[in-house]
């Protein structure tokens, strides 16, 4: 009995003593030093991209919304990272939409540490300021600029959006081939903008054979008076085009709408600016009947939010929570331009000169992004450019309904060139292939969501529940968009007849009502570490219609919302009469337009095509998170208790067996861990389990402090379990193969990283704190302590590089860098050791060995090539010489791979006199072994010697030798291949 109480003493003891020496020390200098090291982060370098646009001013809104978006998304870029290590800011530069402006800030930007500009927002601005960024070489993408010269003769510049000749063979494409009109008038004004599209649109109406039967200039306020009422007269003049920018379109549409003419009227991209549609916001006809002057108005836009994918919809209600307002359409396109330059920069791997990352951008978007295949994904589709620097998108058509802008019913969408031209629905528009698509615009109202079952299969869980639900769809033609297939649902629906279907004029609209089972999978939410989140949702896609024919689209007006708050309101009253979903709150609300892709799969249809064939998908994604504690599900209630106390004791019980049998059984101690691991963490759970459950009645404040222990114990714990996983996973068996020692120095900064880590998770995490006033007082000691060790920790973890790399081993031949070949003697953490061919010792630092090129002589295997150039009378046959070179080769008895036939190459014909000529041949062989390669190199030239001789060829002089590494790796792999 003294015996047995002794030894719990002792182990009492040395738990004790393991708690003071190890684990205590570190947590205490690891809040020491956390308060010194953001203060230390913050100063590290940063990437710079400029934006300029007009901050102030006129157009100030546009720049505004842009700048919101491109710094949120360089915040979610920052926050996994940044780019390369490095974080990405954004350089705001206000040109007021002014040329001379522009001029004076692109001069700022090329001066700056800038890597590449987004800007300007008009084409004289960007004409302006392209100059100086071409003159500097410093690339730039301008989202808005539309003019044909922005990008036309300048390398340096690049724009996600359409050009104005584009934009202008597009509106009289649609006018003729899609609105069926006869003939057409035009408006324009004598700005840039207007006057080009106005030409552009004449010419092309003509070609196509619209009548062009009037036009008109438009300069100033008194003019839109005269031409409307012109217009009133002219019985013939059609579709009428208005080339003008949103301002004069104000009073333009106002003067035709007060006249009461019908004709169509079809406008350009500024019509989709919002001083457009604000600019009639305070007439009585407006406020009493919203988009009385807009309504039936045709407009070409670059981007529409109800045809957008997913991203475009994720980042559009970021936008919206950020700033509690919508981005403008034009704002997506600065946000491809900022994505397409963080891409670029992630193909630099290594941190360059500010003149050379510059360069390298510009050839990575020019050179690289230049291809359907190599393209940017973005908010606004595929981005990827032609040789002038334009981005290849097609452009869509809204028609105003409501004062709102929204997708037309038809639809011209750029396709590769593989289609076939002569299908009736392909137009050819300025050299661009345009497919004529079917819109339907889809809405949906949920009416009931029940029988919630999460089900967790091994390593991957989902979740079914059962929804009833109203479909519409609205289009025109006859195309059926009701053959749908779902693509989550749990059995097949098909929709039978509607209870509901009417045509007004040449729309046809349907109601469905649906019930059906589907199912999604569990994803990690956004923010909460310890919490489930479901995305519950609708996909479908046409049976037999892809994306060329069909695209379903989000009835936005339809459902009653121009943004989803009211549909999310609605599901939320759905949520609280279900007793199941109370503890799942719903998170967002998504509905966006997709793309899924099939194989063709042999039909004869798509023939014509790659090898898949892409469909429109309609999805609804309803997040929806659990707060509770998914882990606590793993323990029965009424087993918690046992489960606390067995695993405490089981884990106090390893904890000791793995330090006090550490030498006699260390080949145990991987399996031990994971067993370790296991209780450690049952143990946790079931104790939050227990203390959960006797703070029912408690105070939220005391609730609170619990809880957050228990959050910090989670970290700690965890780093705990890493620390112990490296040493015995990493540390001892690295110990084992190399025979050395790992230096405590390395251990213990690894441990410290660890604990740091888990430290920074505590105060990010659960204290949702910032880490500068805990940095800020042990900046100086840490930096001082890595300034002292950094070259032995280099050298150290370089060894360690090397070991697991296994790039050579004591007793290869190999050439590090520059330095002389020989053999490897020793290898430890700091220096590898050669002795060379001179005999002397020759010791290079690891860190050196880690970066440098390595030639290895001996791996795979000893054998290594060799040659000769060997200068041969040009009269002798080059068969016979290639013969005696051969023989000569194998005449060598040692050292020399027989099985391999050596290559022969002429080199060159070299004229020596007037009539003398000289071949010169290259002779390739292969040795046995690398170490006898000055053995080789004598007898190969005394064989050659001798053979050349006698075969009466050795009339001239000289044989040259000598052996490049590179042209024998070479041809060492075509050989053995």
């Amino acid at each position: 009995m003294p015996s047995f109480t002794s030894n719990i003493l002792t182990i009492i003891y040395n738990f004790l003593k393991f708690f003071l020496k190890k684990i205590l020390p570190v947590t205490i200098l690891l809040l020491l030093i956390i308060n010194s090291l953001w203060f230390f982060l913050q100063k590290k370098e940063a990437i710079h991209i400029a934006f300029v646009g007009p901050l102030s001013g006129e157009n100030a809104m546009l720049g505004q919304s842009m700048q919101k978006a491109i710094e949120l998304y360089f915040e979610g870029i920052n926050k996994k990272g940044g780019i390369n290590k490095l974080p990405v800011i954004l350089d705001v530069y206000d040109d007021q939409n002014n040329p001379a402006q522009a001029m004076r800030k692109a001069k700022e930007i090329v001066k700056s540490e800038a890597v590449a500009v987004i800007g300007h927002n008009c084409s004289y601005c960007s004409i302006n300021g392209g100059k100086i960024y071409a003159k500097q070489k410093i690339p730039a993408i301008t989202p808005v600029s539309t003019h044909l010269r922005v990008t036309q003769d300048n390398e340096w510049y690049f724009r996600t959006a359409f050009n104005d000749n584009l934009q202008g063979n597009f509106l009289a494409n649609y006018a003729k081939n899609i609105l069926q009109q006869e003939a057409v008038s035009i408006i324009q004004t004598n700005m840039a903008y207007g006057s080009y599209l106005g030409s552009v649109f004449e010419q092309t109406s003509m070609e196509l054979g619209l009548k062009v039967n009037y036009k008109w200039l438009l300069s100033n306020d008194a003019d839109v008076n005269r031409i409307v009422k012109e217009l009133q007269t002219k019985s013939d003049a059609g579709l009428v085009f208005l080339a003008t920018n949103a301002t004069v379109g104000v009073k333009l549409v106002k003067a035709i709408r007060k006249a009461r003419i019908k004709n169509l009227l079809i406008a350009p991209d500024s019509y989709e600016d919002k001083k457009f549609t604000e600019g009639f916001k305070d007439d009585f006809q407006e406020r009493r009947n919203p988009g009385y002057y807009t309504n039936g108005i045709y407009v070409s836009t670059p981007f529409i939010l109800d045809t957008a994918n997913k991203y475009a919809q994720n980042f559009n209600s970021i936008y919206e929570e950020s700033y509690q307002e919508q981005p403008l359409s034009s704002t997506f396109y600065a946000l491809d331009a900022a994505i397409v330059i963080v891409e670029a920069l992630k193909q630099i791997k290594e941190n360059q000169s500010l003149k050379i990352t510059r360069s390298k951008i510009r050839e990575t978007i020019a050179n690289k992004f230049n291809s359907f295949e190599e393209a940017v994904a973005g908010s606004t589709g595929l981005n990827y450019f032609d040789e002038h620097g334009n981005a290849l998108k097609s452009l869509s058509m809204g028609i105003y309904k409501g004062n709102h802008l929204i997708s037309a019913f038809t639809q011209l969408q750029i396709v590769p060139d593989y289609f076939d031209m002569t299908d009736e629905h392909i137009l050819l528009i300025d050299d661009k292939r345009m497919y004529k698509t079917n819109v339907v615009y889809t809405g949906l109202q949920f009416d009931k969501i029940s029988d919630f079952k999460p089900h967790f299969d091994g390593s991957k869980s989902t979740v079914s529940y059962l929804m009833e639900f109203s479909l519409w769809l609205r289009f025109q033609g006859d195309i059926k968009p009701q053959e749908i297939n779902f693509l989550n649902a749990v059995e097949p629906i098909k929709l039978d007849k509607p209870v509901f279907e009417e045509s007004v004029g040449k729309i046809n609209y349907q109601l469905y009502k649906i019930s059906g089972r589907f199912k999604e999978s569990l994803h990690s939410p956004k923010k909460r570490v310890f919490s489930n989140q479901y995305s519950l949702g609708i996909n479908f896609h046409h049976r037999s219609l892809d994306r060329n024919k069909l695209i379903y689209v989000t009835d936005i007006l339809g459902m009653e919302v121009t943004s989803e708050k009211a549909i999310l309101e609605k599901i939320k009253e759905i949520q609280s009469k279900t007793s199941f979903f109370k503890n799942w709150p719903i998170q967002e609300l998504n509905f966006f337009q997709g793309i899924i892709k099939k194989k063709i799969l042999g039909n004869p249809k798509y023939m014509d095509q790659i090898n898949t064939v892409e469909y429109s998908t309609f999805n609804t994604e309803i997040a929806i998170g659990n707060n509770a504690y998914a882990y606590h599900a793993i323990i029965p209630n009424k087993f918690t208790f046992i489960f606390f106390i067995t695993s405490a004791i089981v884990t106090i019980m390893l904890v000791f067996l793995s330090y006090e049998k550490l030498d006699e059984h260390g080949h145990y101690l991987k399996y031990l861990w994971f067993i370790q691991f296991i209780f450690a963490f049952l143990w946790l759970i079931s104790a939050e389990v227990l203390v959960g459950k006797l703070l029912l009645g408690a105070s939220n404040q005391y609730k609170t402090i619990v809880i957050t222990n228990f959050n910090i114990l989670w970290w700690l714990v965890s780093a705990l379990f890493i620390t112990i996983a490296v040493e015995r996973f990493v540390w001892i068996p690295l110990e084992k193969n190399t025979e050395r020692k790992i230096p405590n120095l390395v251990r213990f900064l690894t441990s410290f990283v660890i604990y740091l880590l888990a430290c920074f998770g505590i105060i990010g995490f659960i204290f949702e704190q910032q880490f500068t006033s805990l940095l800020a007082t042990g900046g100086v000691v840490t930096i001082l302590l890595g300034v002292m060790v950094q070259i032995d920790l280099s050298n150290i973890f370089a060894g360690i590089a090397l070991s697991l790399e296994d790039s050579f081993h004591i007793g290869n031949w190999i050439k590090i860098a520059d330095y002389d070949d020989g053999k490897v003697v020793d290898m430890n953490w700091r220096v590898t050791k050669i002795k060379t061919r001179s005999g002397y010792i020759l010791s290079i630092p690891n860190n050196i060995v880690s970066t440098s090129n390595i030639h290895n002589f001996s791996h795979p295997d000893k054998r290594y090539w060799l040659k000769y150039i060997v200068h041969v009378h040009a009269k002798y046959n080059p068969k016979k010489v290639e013969q005696v070179l051969i023989e000569s080769i194998f005449a060598v008895e040692q050292d020399i791979v027989k099985s391999i036939k050596p290559i022969i190459w002429l080199d060159e014909l070299v004229v020596q006199e007037v009539d003398a000529w000289t071949a010169s041949y290259i002779v390739f062989f292969q040795t046995e072994d690398y170490e006898h390669k000055l053995r080789v190199l004598k007898n190969v030239w005394q064989s050659i010697w001798t053979h050349l001789t006698d075969a009466g060829m050795m009339k001239f002089k000289i044989v040259s030798m000598s052996h490049d590494d590179k042209v024998l790796t070479d041809l060492e792999n075509m050989v053995v291949s």
